[in-house]
């Protein structure tokens, strides 16, 4: 096993079960990460040890402002199926080539399998935009993998004396520029198939039951900014008290940004009703279920 480090951020809290929601530990719980540089050894001792971990951040505080670089991305197999075991994730050729640690979460029984799939990168990712951009598109080529895992400072529990497997693979940030790259022609092919089926006769009683599965304050700054953008180019004024329901702006933040966009709407990209079912999808929606 190699001596190169790693750069991680691991709690000196080890859990045998998970924090409840609401539980008052756990402000002393997100201050409980120490940034270091581990050998790949070291932290699978970690994890099995039971000691959660995420990302280097500043200030002591886990929050997407604090974050300073990422070398590692977990990702989760939750379907609770032989599809999210140890065996059968070694079988998945990327996995196998790339990953460096695999082992059960806390989740796992024998008869709902449960497993997280941890890569290093050969390189630290220093951008939290990045980083993320990162995580979608390993989300993205799994897809039946956790899609909550993208927060940049997203913390993943350790599992007490788990089922693991290591090995010395390194993920190369060479590779990762390459999946992104792929990610990002594929929405973009799926974004202007999307455009084309959508337009502006869609009655806005299909568009507004497409807003009610995009939670206005669990999508990127950005994203909440293109679904407004999309709405004005349909819609024009008339889109506004559309816009002002779902958005859960301050006040009058959500008019202000409307007025901020050019009169005539965005007329460049594909920021249209395409974009708005693209990101409804992304959380459920579905055409037909309705």
């Amino acid at each position: 096993m190699t001596d190169t480090t790693y750069r991680v951020a691991v709690s000196t809290w080890a859990l045998d079960h998970k924090l409840a929601p609401g539980a008052p530990e756990w402000a002393a719980f997100n201050a409980s990460f120490v940034c270091q540089d581990l050998t790949p050894f070291d932290f699978a001792h970690a994890i099995y040890d039971g000691h959660p971990f995420t990302t280097w951040h500043a200030h002591n505080w886990r929050t997407s402002a604090n974050y300073v670089c990422g070398q590692h991305r977990g990702l989760d197999f939750d379907a609770g199926d032989q599809t999210s075991t140890l065996p059968a994730l070694l079988d998945n050729p990327f996995i196998h080539r790339h990953a460096n640690i695999l082992y059960t979460t806390p989740s796992h029984t024998p008869e709902a399998p449960r497993a997280r799939v941890v890569f290093l990168l050969d390189t630290p990712i220093m951008q939290a935009t990045n980083y993320a951009l990162a995580a979608a598109s390993l989300l993205w080529l799994f897809g039946t993998a956790d899609r909550q895992c993208k927060d940049p400072v997203r913390f993943f529990y350790g599992s007490l004396r788990c089922d693991m497997e290591m090995f010395d693979n390194v993920l190369s940030l060479a590779t990762v520029k390459h999946i992104i790259a792929q990610y990002q022609a594929s929405g973009k092919r799926e974004l202007r198939r999307q455009v084309r089926t959508y337009t502006a006769t869609t009655a806005q009683t299909e568009v507004a039951d497409a807003l009610k599965k995009i939670p206005a304050w669990g999508i990127d700054y950005d994203e909440w900014v293109s679904v407004l953008m999309a709405l004005h180019r349909e819609y024009g004024d008339a889109g506004l008290s559309l816009a002002e329901q779902w958005a859960e702006g301050g006040p009058n933040e959500v008019a202000r940004k409307w007025r901020s966009f050019r009169a005539t709407g965005n007329t460049t990209g594909a920021v249209g009703l395409g974009s708005v079912f693209l990101l409804a999808q992304r959380f459920g929606w579905s055409k037909e279920r309705q």
